[in-house]
């Protein structure tokens, strides 16, 4: 599996579910897959980045371990949480009552099933052994002291002629038995020597692993069958007879190396207190090799020699963690009693330790934070040990909530987001367990998880947003979409996998489009805050003009929340507001490419039936009925007023749009105009006449446009739109907002539409002579009451101080003289006053 993979593995895992135990164990079999493809390629691929692969490596061992720590830890716990016999107190350490028919063996494990938190010092020393680096043991030798037993036999004749020096051989031990170097006071012959050396830290590698059983072997192996018996005294003494039926599972890992199976009869060893006062001598003479002195040092639970050859964390832990459970155990033995009565130890000189009783983690990492080695103290303050710490101590509540604010506060590195999965996931399996966790903390690791997955796997966001808290999930998705900018089937894709893990799709999309959009108004507002200028720059758009970036962004978020029919009344008020916002722009172009965006299916039957209801009590047409062929469907929210008021609004807007791009396709029709005809012969050709046909029926159809769909209707009033003094379910901000919208668009396109319809009749006076008249008729529309377009063009404004008013009798001016002047071309007697009417005219405009 490839590195880039292992989110994709991860994720899988959760997406699976299933008991959060066994989650933790496959998180640690991934890891662990990792660490061995990477191992494999250093080992048998000679590549130059070696070290950084080696790094790799190590990275995985570390989350492997902490996997597993993971697994081992919260299922003792999840187990005491559950057992009616964790009602003892964790702190207090009690032990169960005495009963003297009880051997050390059956009292030890009646001590574990009882001690839930001695339990967990188990199980973190058989973590600490378990997870131990691999090391390489010496070869097994078959002879015991040969070099010195045959040294000894020539009188050191050989010994001298190996060793090249005379001194040498009166040094060497005269005797072969264990205790010949401690009671002659001299040394093994050199090969012996480095062969004991390398055999008893072999021998202290596998205890520290606790593979007491390997090191015994291994001591029989090379004939030293006395030491292996010296290392088997630990074993706690049983007697079959006073065991219970329901004998619990032998711990093998506790000091009792027996298998699961009553034995025949007595086993063990009773006098294990002498045996481990002896094992503290041993441990205690400096005479003695370091490693042999560490040895025994562990068996026996001591720390002043354990931690001579500690060198890691892991080292120190361990025998700290072994030292403390070796106190605990022989304490409960002590006060157990029995009918076995042991050697009494009493007339010992003990040896006593520099070192104060343990009797808890924190006093063990107290301790170990206090340790004068800046190497420990490094390794201490590496993540992934903090972490572990955390976890041994039962504290991953408080270093989650540390973390997350670490997380809050400062950007992540790169060399941190596997730290960051770890914890996510950690964090999300002990929740499934039902263990306490901070919620804010899980969604400040979770968001920044996402934000990581967002720029390779997008695909499983959604997957760890169904993970956080139900008033969250929304604006966390919401917020990874709206950065998502791929074509529209990817983005309902992603839409699709959040309703597929059980997100509301319909919140999220509400909330997608609410925040792009807040982001191109503050992004607007913060360019131009002031609407006069707004109003006193105002330039219509060209239709042929490109939309801008922002304009585009805007558009698209509108998608979101026309992906689904359930949103369309929600998509029509968003729709209204963002076309309002383009057109007082004169951004005529961008509301139209956002008409056109919106799905065939978008008007709904309901609306149309409430628009044409609506238009039928009304002298005045409706521009609704223009849009008859749309696919109807039944609306899930029903329809109420303030929708029927946005359908009006969107049938002006989207009247408006329409009009001005055709208004475009008359202007291109008319300039198709052939080549002026100065006779009325030329006027009957051909190219003349298709010609004028072609533009009457554009300009028919202009006219109906502008005229019918927009001046006639009382455009974007509030009496058209059916605007009551609140729209229900808008507070009265948003809809004074919306009021003075409409206000300043019929104050900018209402005077606008007049001089285009004015330009499309005056304009096309030649191939349609009627419509010199209707351009003047207008003044009759203008002055009309009950529309008042009169106002808008009186109105003054930043960009006409005087208003518009005084530019449209210009206009009617300019028809009713080309009326005369066609009158007085008609007669034979020319006025004085009409000789050059087309100067006049010119002139006045």
């Amino acid at each position: 599996m490839a590195a880039c993979d292992i989110a994709v593995a991860f994720a899988a895992v959760v997406e699976k579910g299933g008991e959060s135990t066994l989650a933790a164990r496959t998180f640690g079999k991934l890891a662990r897959q990792q660490r061995d493809s990477l191992d494999c390629t250093i080992v048998f691929g000679a590549s130059a980045d070696s070290t950084q692969r080696k790094s790799e490596v190590e990275y995985w061992s570390a989350e492997g371990n902490t996997w597993d720590l993971i697994e081992r830890l919260y299922s003792l716990r999840q187990q005491a949480n559950q057992s009616d016999t964790s009602s003892q107190s964790k702190t207090t350490m009690q032990t169960a009552g005495a009963n003297t028919a009880t051997t050390p063996f059956t009292r030890v494990q009646e001590l574990m099933a009882a001690n839930s938190l001695l339990s967990e010092y188990v199980e973190v020393r058989r973590w600490l052994e378990e997870t131990a680096p691999a090391f390489q043991p010496v070869e097994t030798r078959k002879g015991y002291l040969f070099y010195t037993r045959r040294g000894a036999k020539d009188r050191g004749l050989l010994a001298a002629e190996s060793l090249g020096s005379e001194s040498r051989t009166g040094r060497i031990v005269t005797e072969v038995d264990p205790d010949a170097t401690s009671r002659q006071k001299k040394d093994l012959a050199f090969e012996d020597a480095e062969y004991e050396a390398s055999l008893l830290r072999t021998l202290y590698e596998y205890v520290r692993r606790g593979r007491v059983g390997n090191a015994m072997d291994l001591c029989v192996e090379s004939d030293e069958p006395w030491r292996a018996a010296s290392l088997k005294g630990g074993l706690f003494w049983r007697d079959p007879m006073l065991e219970p039926e329901n004998d619990m599972p032998v711990d093998a890992e506790d000091g009792a190396d027996i298998v699961d199976v009553r034995p025949l009869h007595t086993a063990g060893n009773i006098n294990r207190a002498l045996w481990k006062h002896a094992c503290a001598a041993l441990a205690h003479d400096e005479n003695n090799d370091i490693y042999e002195r560490a040895l025994y040092a562990a068996l026996s639970g001591r720390l002043d020699e354990a931690v001579l050859v500690c060198d890691t964390w892991e080292d120190f832990i361990w025998a700290y963690v072994n030292s403390m459970i070796e106190s605990y155990i022989d304490q409960a033995i002590m006060d157990a009693g029995g009918l076995y009565i042991a050697a009494q130890t009493s007339s010992f000189d003990h040896v006593q330790s520099k070192y104060p009783p343990i009797n808890n983690m924190g006093h063990v990492f107290g301790t170990i934070a206090g340790h004068d080695s800046s190497k420990l103290q490094q390794e201490s303050n590496e993540p992934f040990r903090m972490l572990q710490k955390a976890l041994i101590m039962d504290s991953f509540s408080d270093y989650l909530t540390e973390f997350s604010r670490k997380l809050r506060d400062e950007a992540i590195g790169e060399n941190e987001l596997g730290l960051l999965r770890l914890v996510v996931h950690a964090a999300l399996c002990l929740r499934q367990l039902g263990f306490s966790l901070s919620n804010e903390a899980i969604s400040i690791a979770l968001n920044t998880y996402i934000g990581c997955l967002a720029k390779g796997h997008r695909e499983l966001v959604a997957a760890y947003v169904s993970h956080m808290p139900t008033e969250e999930q929304t604006e966390s998705y919401a917020q990874f979409l709206q950065n998502v900018l791929d074509p529209f089937s990817v983005r309902m894709q992603l839409l699709k996998l959040a309703e597929n893990h059980g997100l509301d799709v319909d919140t999220i999309s509400k909330r997608t489009t609410e925040l792009l959009l807040r982001k191109y108004t503050s992004d607007q507002s913060s360019q131009s805050n002031n609407m006069d200028t707004e109003v006193s720059c105002f330039v219509l758009a060209e239709p042929s003009e490109p939309i801008t970036e922002a304009e585009l962004g805007q558009i698209r978020a509108i998608e979101w929340i026309t992906s689904s029919t359930r949103l369309y009344e929600h998509a029509l008020v968003e729709i209204c507001k963002l076309a309002r916002r383009f057109l007082l722009a004169g951004r005529t172009n961008a509301a139209t490419r956002l008409f056109n965006s919106l799905p065939d299916n978008f008007v709904q039957q309901d609306w149309l039936k409430d628009s044409l209801s609506t238009a039928s009590n009304s002298d005045r047409p409706s521009p609704s009925r223009g849009l008859m062929n749309v696919r109807s469907r039944h609306s899930e929210h029903g329809s109420d007023d303030a929708i029927e008021s946005y359908f009006h609004e969107y049938i002006h807007l989207f009247s408006l749009c329409d009009a001005y791009a055709y208004y475009s396709t008359w202007a291109e029709s008319l300039c198709k105009r052939p080549v002026e005809a100065t006779n009325r012969v030329a006027r009957l050709q051909v190219k003349w006449l298709e010609w004028k046909e072609k533009i009457a029926q554009v300009t028919d159809h202009a006219v109906q446009m502008f005229r019918g769909r927009l001046l006639d209707i009382d455009w974007l009033s509030p009496q058209s739109l059916a605007i009551g003094e609140t729209d229900s379910g808008m507070d009265m901000d948003l809809h004074q907002e919306r009021i003075e919208e409409l206000v300043r668009l019929r104050e900018l396109y209402i005077p606008e539409t007049v001089f285009r319809l004015h330009s499309i009749l005056f304009d096309t006076r030649d191939a349609v002579p009627q419509n010199l008249k209707r351009s003047l008729d207008l003044a009759q529309l203008v002055a009309d009451e009950s529309l008042g377009i009169y106002r808008q063009l009186a109105k003054a404004s930043p960009l006409h101080p005087q208003g518009r008013l005084f530019a449209f009798m210009d206009l009617m001016r300019r028809s009713a003289f080309e009326i005369l002047r066609i009158q007085q071309e008609s007669q034979t007697d020319k006025p004085p006053l009409l000789v050059d009417s087309t100067a006049i005219s010119s002139g006045i405009v």
